[in-house]
This record gives C-alpha cells, sequence and structure tokens, in this order.
C-alpha cells in the first residue's frame, strides 16, 4: 500500500471531497464481539484528486474502490485516517466511494461496543450499541468523523432474527436473507435520516424489547429496555412526551425527524446521548420507580431525558461547527433541561436547585487553572476536555442570566430565530449572540463575549456612599495566587439591585459604577432573583440589613447564595472556618431544601479541616443545630411536598453522619431494617439516607447486606445506592474490598470509576484508597472509559495531609491523563487550595470548639 504524508493538522480534514450521503450495511456476530460492514459513500468532488482521505480506526479494510475502481489504500492508526489513492484523478462533481470492511465490537463503550446483562434465567446476555461522540463513528464505519461535514444516513442492519433493532430513522423495510453467509439473519432496513454530523448516527442490536408508542402529537415515542425492566419505564415516557411537545412549542419549530426512541442501556460511559431519534441512556438515568425512588433520582430522569430532546434542535438540527463549540451545545441544552423540567414539576423549584450545581462551576471557576468556556480544540483528547462543568454548569448558569436580563420572551425569540435561519447547518457561537441580539436591544454578542473568552468570574462587591450603592468588581479566586497577565478586564455583568419593594437593572461594565437608589435605607439585594453568575461581598453594614427579618424575606435562591458565598469566602481566605459555622447557625429556623444543601456543603467542608481528637466535639455542634430541625420536620405525612421529603432525608443522614447523633444512627438502622422487608412501605427520602448511616456506622455484617442489596436490587437507583454506600464505611479494610470489587469485574467499568472516587473521598480512609488506585492505575486505565479516568481521581483534592499531597502531586506528574488534562491540573490545584485552607484553619476552628 502508498504510503502519505500526513498533512500539517492531523486532526481537520481537507474540504475539496466532502461527503454527502453514507449508505451504511452492518452485520454484527454478537457471540463473537465482530461485525461486517460496507458503506457507500456519495461524496462531492471540487477540483480533481487522485488522493482521499477520510478518518477509519480499528478496521480491517477488505477492499476500496471509487467509482467501480479499485483503490490503494492506506491506514494511519496515529492519526485514525484512512487514504484512498486512485490510478487516475477523480474529476470535479459527484464520485462513490464504496468500502468493505470488518470491526470489533470492542469493551471500551466507544463506538460500536458490547454491552452486556444477566437475564432471568441466569444467562449473560450481548447487546452491540453506539456511541460515537466526540470522535468514535470511525470505529464502526469509515466516514469524515467531523461535526461540519454533514450528511443523510442510510443504515441497514442484518442480524438475527430474535434480535430486536433500532437506527436514527424509523425501520421502513424488513426482509429474510435467503442465501450466502448470513443466510436465516433478516435485513432492515430504517428509513434516511436528516442531514447531520457522523456523531449522531446510532443503531443498537440485542434482546430488548419496546414499550407501545405513545403519540405525541403525531411523533411515535417509545422506551427500548432489557426483558423484565417494562415496570420501570413509565415515568421516563410521562417526561419524554411533555418535554418534547414542550420543546416544540418553545422553539416554535417542529420535531426534526420521524420517531424518538428512548434505550436504557446496561453499560454506558456517559449519562445519555441525544443521537437524532435513538437517544441512549444509563438505565439509571431512564428506569425509575416513582414509588421507591427519591426526589433527586426522579429528577435526574427527569433532567436527563429533557436535556437530550432539546438537543434534537440544538445540537442535532442547529450544529457547531467544530468541537470548540460543544460548550454551547451542552450548556444550551442544560438551560432548556431546567427550564422543561420547571414546567413538568414546578414545586420541584428546580431553577432553585440548580443553584447548586452551578456552585459546582463556581467552585472550578475560582482556581487560576480554570479555563475560558470557549477555547481552541485540536484534537479528540481537547474535545473530551470540554466535558466538564464549565461547560454545563458554567454555560447554562450564563445563559439564564442572560435570559434575565433580557427577559425571558425576548431570549425565546432569538433562540428560535436562530434555530429557523440555521436548520440543517452549523454554526459558530457568535451566530447564537447576533440571533438573540436581533431580537433585542442589549448588547447580547459584547455582553456574552466578555463571559466566555475569559476564565473565571467577578466578585461583586457592594458598598454605601451616602445615597447611591457603589458596585465593583474583581476576580474572585481561591488561594494560589493569580499571575497580572492572567488576570481578566472586566466583566459587562447584569446586575439586578432590590431595594426594598423596587427593582432595577444596572449593567456593570467597569471596574466600579454608582446607583443612586429610592431607599437607601432599605434592606439591599445585589444579585436579586439570585440568577447571576458571581458572588457578592456585602459591607458590614448592609449585610447586617440582611439579618433577622429581612433573610426570611429573601427568595429561596438569595439565601442559598448568601451561605454559598460565605463557604467560599472560607475557602479563599476571607472569612474564618468558625466564622462561618457562627452564621450557619443563624439558619437554625431555614426550612428551604435548597438553602441547607449549602448549609451542608459548608458543614462537610469544615469538618474536614479537623483531625480526629477535635472532630467529636464538632459532631456534637453540628448535632446541637440539626437536632431540632429534624424533629420539627417530624415524619413524612401524605400529601407533603417533594422537597421537604428530601430535606428530611438530607438532615436524618447529616445528624447521623457529621452530626454522630446515637438516636439518629438507631432510626436510620431501623428505617433501612423495615425497607428489606417492605420497600414501598417506606419513604424513600428516609431509605436512602439510612442506605447511607448503616454503612457509615456499620462492621462487616452490614457490609454483606448492602453488598447482597447491590447485587440483588429491583431498581437501578437502588442497586446504586447499595454500590456507592460500599465506600462509606469507616473500616479501612471493608473500603479497600471495595477498591478490590471495583477491580474484579463484578461491578460495571462504567460504575466502577465512581465507586473508586467515593473511596477515595472517605473521610478517614480515603489516603489507603487512593494507594490503591495509585497501585492499579494501570489496571484501571486499560479496564476504564477513557473519559471516567479524571472523574475517578477528582476527590483526591479532599486528601490534605501533607504526605499525601505530596505523593498525588508528584504521581501525577509522572502519569498525566491526556483526555482531561485540565481538569487534572484544576483537581491538583484544588487539593493544594484545600490543603492550605486545612493548615491556615484548623487550629483556629479546634480552639472554637
Amino acid at each position: 500500500m502508498s504510503e502519505v504524508a500526513t498533512p500539517a493538522d492531523p486532526y481537520r480534514l481537507d474540504k475539496n471531497v466532502v461527503p454527502e450521503r453514507y449508505d451504511v450495511v452492518l452485520t454484527p456476530d454478537l457471540d463473537a464481539a465482530t461485525f461486517s460492514g460496507f458503506v457507500a459513500i456519495t461524496v462531492a468532488v471540487a477540483e480533481p484528486t487522485d488522493t482521499i482521505v477520510l478518518n477509519a480506526i480499528e478496521l480491517d479494510i477488505r477492499s476500496a474502490t471509487i467509482g467501480g475502481a479499485p483503490v490503494q489504500w492506506s491506514l494511519d492508526e496515529a492519526t485514525e485516517r484512512l487514504t484512498l489513492v486512485a490510478a487516475e484523478p477523480v474529476p470535479a462533481g459527484p464520485a462513490t466511494i464504496d468500502i468493505a470492511f470488518d470491526g470489533i465490537l470492542n469493551d471500551k463503550l466507544r463506538g460500536f461496543y458490547r454491552s452486556t446483562f444477566v437475564d432471568g434465567d441466569g444467562d449473560e446476555r450481548v447487546i452491540a450499541t453506539t456511541q460515537m461522540q466526540a470522535t468514535d463513528c470511525r470505529r464502526a464505519f469509515p466516514c469524515w468523523d467531523e461535526p461540519e461535514f454533514k450528511a443523510v444516513f442510510g443504515i441497514t442492519l442484518i442480524v438475527d432474527p430474535d434480535l430486536f433493532a433500532v437506527s436514527n430513522g424509523p425501520e421502513v423495510e424488513r426482509s429474510a436473507v435467503q442465501d450466502g453467509p448470513d443466510a436465516g439473519k433478516v435485513k432492515i432496513r430504517f428509513a434516511d435520516t436528516m442531514v447531520m454530523s457522523t456523531y449522531l448516527v446510532a443503531f443498537v442490536v440485542g434482546p430488548l424489547e419496546a414499550t407501545d408508542p405513545v403519540d405525541v402529537d403525531g411523533v411515535p415515542l417509545r422506551v427500548v429496555h432489557v426483558p423484565g425492566k417494562a415496570h420501570l419505564t413509565g415515568f421516563g415516557l410521562q417526561i419524554g412526551a411533555f418535554a418534547l411537545r414542550w420543546f416544540q412549542e418553545y422553539y416554535g419549530v417542529p420535531y426534526p425527524s420521524d420517531k424518538v426512541d428512548l434505550l436504557a442501556l446496561p453499560d454506558f460511559a456517559a449519562g445519555a446521548m441525544e443521537n437524532l431519534g435513538c437517544i441512549t441512556f444509563r438505565e439509571s438515568v431512564l428506569l425509575v420507580d416513582p414509588d421507591t425512588a427519591t426526589h433527586s433520582e426522579q429528577e435526574t430522569v427527569a433532567d436527563v431525558v429533557a436535556h437530550e430532546l432539546a438537543h434534537m434542535w440544538f445540537g442535532d438540527l442547529v450544529t457547531m461547527r467544530w468541537w470548540n463549540g460543544i460548550w454551547l451545545n451542552e450548556a444550551f441544552a442544560t438551560f432548556m433541561e431546567i427550564a422543561a423540567c420547571d414546567a413538568f414539576r414546578p414545586e420541584w423549584k428546580r431553577w432553585t436547585t440548580f443553584g447548586l450545581e452551578r456552585s459546582m462551576a463556581f467552585e472550578t471557576d475560582s482556581l487560576t487553572s480554570t479555563r475560558p468556556v470557549e477555547f481552541e480544540v485540536k484534537s479528540p483528547a481537547d474535545a473530551d476536555g470540554m466535558f466538564d462543568v464549565l461547560t454545563y454548569q458554567k454555560g447554562g448558569a450564563l445563559l439564564r442570566m442572560l435570559e434575565q436580563y433580557l427577559g425571558a420572551e425576548t431570549f425565546r425569540a432569538g433562540v428560535a430565530h436562530y434555530l429557523r435561519i440555521h436548520s440543517y447547518g452549523n454554526t459558530e457561537t457568535g451566530d447564537l449572540w447576533d440571533a438573540i441580539e436581533s431580537q433585542s436591544d442589549k448588547p447580547v454578542r459584547e455582553l456574552m463575549d466578555s463571559w466566555i473568552w475569559q476564565p473565571g468570574y467577578p466578585l461583586v462587591s457592594a458598598r454605601l456612599d451616602g445615597a447611591d450603592l457603589v458596585l465593583t468588581q474583581q476576580r474572585f479566586a481561591f488561594g494560589e495566587s493569580l499571575d497580572d497577565s492572567s488576570v481578566a478586564n472586566t466583566w459587562l455583568i447584569p446586575v439586578n439591585v432590590r431595594t426594598g419593594s423596587s427593582s432595577q437593572w444596572v449593567l456593570l461594565d467597569a471596574e466600579s459604577t454608582r446607583v443612586t437608589l429610592d431607599d437607601p435605607a432599605a434592606p439591599i439585594v445585589v444579585n436579586a432573583g439570585g440568577h447571576g453568575f458571581y458572588r457578592v461581598a456585602y459591607s458590614d453594614e448592609l449585610l447586617g440589613r440582611l439579618a433577622g427579618r429581612a433573610l426570611a424575606e429573601l427568595d429561596t435562591l438569595e439565601r442559598y447564595n448568601l451561605v454559598d458565598d460565605a463557604w467560599s469566602s472560607v475557602v479563599a481566605g476571607r472569612l474564618a472556618a468558625a466564622d462561618f459555622l457562627r452564621f450557619v447557625e443563624g439558619f437554625a429556623d431555614e426550612r428551604d431544601a435548597a438553602v441547607w444543601q449549602a448549609i451542608l456543603v459548608g458543614l462537610r467542608g469544615t469538618g474536614r479541616l479537623l483531625g480526629d481528637d477535635d472532630f467529636g466535639r464538632y459532631q456534637a455542634r453540628v448535632a446541637a443545630l440539626l437536632r431540632p430541625v429534624v424533629a420539627d420536620l417530624g415524619d413524612p405525612v401524605d400529601g407533603e411536598s417533594d422537597l421537604v421529603g428530601k430535606l428530611r432525608g438530607s438532615l436524618v443522614a447529616a445528624l447521623a453522619i457529621l452530626g454522630g447523633d446515637a438516636d439518629t444512627i438507631a432510626r436510620a438502622r431501623a428505617i433501612y431494617d423495615a425497607s428489606t422487608t417492605d420497600p414501598a412501605g417506606v419513604d424513600p427520602e428516609l431509605v436512602a439516607a439510612a442506605t447511607s448511616v448503616v454503612a457509615a456506622s456499620g462492621g462487616i455484617d452490614d457490609y454483606e447486606r448492602l453488598l447482597d442489596g447491590f447485587k440483588n436490587a429491583a431498581t437501578p437507583q437502588d442497586s446504586l445506592r447499595h454500590l456507592y454506600a460500599l465506600a462509606e464505611f469507616d473500616d479501612e479494610e471493608l473500603v479497600l474490598r471495595t477498591c478490590e470489587l471495583c477491580m474484579s469485574g463484578e461491578v460495571k467499568t462504567q460504575n466502577a470509576p465512581f465507586v473508586l472516587r467515593f473511596c477515595i473521598a472517605n473521610r478517614r480512609h480515603g489516603a489507603a484508597a487512593w494507594r490503591f488506585v495509585r497501585q492499579h492505575w494501570g489496571d484501571a486505565n486499560a479496564a476504564f472509559p477513557n473519559n471516567t479516568i479524571v472523574r475517578m481521581v477528582d476527590s483526591v483534592k479532599l486528601l490534605t495531609e501533607e504526605t499525601v499531597v505530596a505523593d498525588v502531586q508528584s504521581f501525577f506528574a509522572e502519569h498525566p491523563i491526556p483526555q482531561g488534562a485540565k481538569t487534572l491540573d484544576q483537581i491538583l490545584e484544588r487539593q493544594r487550595v484545600n490543603a492550605a485552607l486545612r493548615a491556615r484553619e484548623s487550629a483556629a476552628l479546634a480552639a472554637e470548639l
């Protein structure tokens, strides 16, 4: 085969030849974990050429022709490219490339891969399924595997007649194969897709079942699942139908395909994937029993289903040109999932609870190693690194801030305009800002460019000067100093200021501005409504006005922000941990779950600052705060809101574990015992809390019970509860046993990295779990999906002993994670920040106790 020089850019294909249509025929052999395939690609040639380059990897090419004439070919594994060289130049105009190939159904949960489950008879069954994002369609068939190269896909699958098969389009033809090596199989052809990118192609084959379709204004919606789980599909169908209708109304654009299948897969590296019409999910984020699931577990299912359906328009119909734009795809879908779920279940107060998710982005964005929301992406590894809290949570929060500033209807009109003018095309980020700006009288592009092209976020300080409110901005950062060259200029900050009962928008576009107040003596709220992506530092005078009765009159998210900002001030060295503890003790009358979530985050972080000798006294202080609240909440009653139940469960677990309360531990154990005999007869929030308490306070017998609960749970959520609880035991041997379990094959590779992360987060035995991961680093990298490796070690940031910090930092100096390099930098910096925090605060906090 001929050798072809590698182009200057090893990751971007030439545009002289572009695809217009793929006709793909695949024959998977589930038992042998292989597949054979054929693809006919209709291309447009701009200028005559004898060389055509496309993407392929892990495929054995059997033959290749252009226009029916055989060509030479070579496969470069390093650049994942297939080069075809014709004997004569291919003329400008249309051409057809035919390629026959063989491949493997891999176990890395990428491309065309194997997923397995054990059926009701105890036999292992195999599913062949796909995950193409970001650059893994090339593992299933040769293609132009970049988002800009949109084309039509015609998929045909040749499968055993007893297997279920599904793809992006609806099935349009089925015929028996009469002769040849595939005799006895069935050939299933699916309808052509719309013009779309390769990363959205999907096909799934296996012993699966589908629910009866739900008609959503002419669009059939089904849930596909393994046998025996049909009873867990109702909630997913409900939110799926609601969201599909709601998005069509919101966007003002019809659903761009013919059907929607939601597929629950036993093995899936991500949460879910927005393949057009064939959306794939982890089982735990689609299949759920509302009678036994917690509020958070149901909310997760609703969020993820809505998120993926939002992508059918924003991402599938209109697609980013290159992977640097993936942040906008995911940020917008995050924004839309919250909006849809807020409409689906208004009582969940979803925009309020999004505050906690936004705080995760604040945590990362407070580091010097943070990144701009959008940045240059060159390689597939760079693209993998985009899937983080800055893309999802910060991006979604910035869109919410923009929507609040412009007004919901103006924002919506801009989005609808964007979708209409760019349907079936590819865009850059600025195209969205221009579309929204065209529907408003605000400087949308200038405003948003100030947020997405520079790292970090501002701290807005507020003080009075006579009758004026003076607002100033500076970049907020945790302990490590900022290099002057990296300090951002000013942001254009839309600040909502409320004075008494009136509010006004101020665009803070300089380092400082003055705001004239109608009533400067009234309580003043900066970031009124709570949706701005910035923290607020009030002067002592202004903060004092928000105490007492004024505090109770704040919106929930505003109170949440006060607590969240206070804890971040502790981490940044602006507030003493002892002062934070006294501050949150002033929230004894608080009864909102979101505010208590912020309080508990801070209390857990404060507890991490203490050694074992002082931790007992800290537990007594925490118990004194929580005990009256738990008593006031009492037992569950019919008709109470989901959020009250969520609060009760959170505080019972915290009082037992963080507060060490013996009576609550005993209560939790009794609840867990009752749940094992009558799962539906016990409040799910209390069962979830009790599972953690049993682990945190338990021994070997409890470990065996929870291990059995993991293996034999009735729902995916209950199985995961038990699995993750195995990391919470206060016994080094049991924690290490959980680590061994993760490497044994008994825990699916999609879950094992996250269990190990919980083990490393164990308060007393996390260092032992880290040493285990360190010793098994090669095995973990070989076994687990690439995108989970950096997530597995995320909790090393909680390990703050000097020797452990040194060990972690030196290990990763020699063991980089290329597909998560920026995220790893952030984890290691946060570990250093946490270590400095503990060194700075532990003695003073111990003295306070």
